[in-house]
């Protein structure tokens, strides 16, 4: 009697322990198909977003509107353009029906409240230098179970800072259409990659640009000037040129010695994306860090 007993008790235990393991396996399958599922309907609002989604193959329904010397991904040429990250049509994101909407964060702030108060939800991505994209790709990795692809990719934008004896001094210069501009900072995406490269640029704060005039450059003495634009690069590299002419930017060694030079979309960005190793390489041969 008691052998039979200690039978059934063992017997209880076996489907005690597989009822168990069963109602895990369900609650840990339905998590994982509710995660998948509330991102099935996706859009991005970069340029940079859409190339490292397409690297991971993940589908889309909304890209944004490609710039100058910009093209989309052929996974994703066909789909609705939403605008760029400066001005999206937020009517148009909101006719895709997105259970998710890709930011990015620099600019987060000028419409995800707009987004939010039509039921859209966002996600910020920070982009803002190497470090912080490919902490975002693992992100997205780990969201859309690309992990393995994710890690590839990280793989790529590996770079191995150089260490000269003589860091030349850079001028990193943002020009916006107007004839203004910015210095950028090392917490800048170029600015963390020109320090990368060797060089060390002038600009100084704990933002990624900041305001100096030509007597502060003048006194900084930089080796090297880099420009860039904000927007219409066509107009802004002219006003540069331009600038370049005037007597105290000619008293300027980079100036004196020829060291201008103009990094231009695709290879340079305002925000980090694939093409940092292509950039990196260029700044090398530029700092003659090589």
């Amino acid at each position: 009697m008691q052998k039979k007993q200690q039978a059934l008790l063992g017997i209880l235990l076996v489907i005690l322990v597989g009822l168990t393991a069963g109602w895990y396996w369900l609650s840990t399958q339905s998590a994982n198909s509710t995660t998948h599922h509330t991102q099935q309907r996706v859009i991005v609002t970069t340029n940079a977003q859409a190339q490292i989604f397409n690297q991971l193959a993940i589908p889309l329904v909304g890209v944004p509107t490609p710039g100058d010397n910009q093209t989309l991904p052929k996974r994703y040429a066909k789909l609705p353009q939403v605008g760029n990250h400066v001005a999206p049509n937020l009517e148009r994101i909101a006719s895709l029906k997105p259970d998710m909407v890709y930011l990015d964060q620099a600019l987060v702030s000028d419409y995800e409240q707009k987004l939010k108060s039509a039921d859209i939800q966002t996600t910020a991505l920070n982009f803002s230098d190497l470090t912080a994209l490919r902490e975002s790709i693992k992100t997205i990795g780990n969201s859309f179970n690309r992990q393995q692809q994710a890690r590839q990719l990280n793989a790529t934008l590996t770079l191995k800072a150089v260490h000269p004896n003589h860091r030349p001094k850079v001028a990193l210069l943002m020009g916006m259409p107007g004839g203004s501009f910015l210095t950028g900072t090392k917490h800048s995406y170029v600015g963390d990659l020109i320090n990368r490269a060797g060089g060390t640029v002038i600009g100084a704060g704990n933002g990624a640009y900041t305001t100096m005039n030509v007597e502060q450059i003048a006194a900084a003495q930089p080796d090297v000037i880099i420009t860039m634009a904000h927007a219409m690069p066509k107009q802004v590299f002219q006003s540069f040129d331009e600038l370049f002419t005037q007597t105290a930017w000619q008293a300027l060694p980079a100036i004196k010695q020829h060291q201008v030079y103009q990094a231009s979309e695709p290879t340079f960005g305002m925000t980090a994306n694939l093409n940092a190793p292509a950039a990196f390489k260029q700044l090398k041969t530029w700092l003659q860090t090589n």
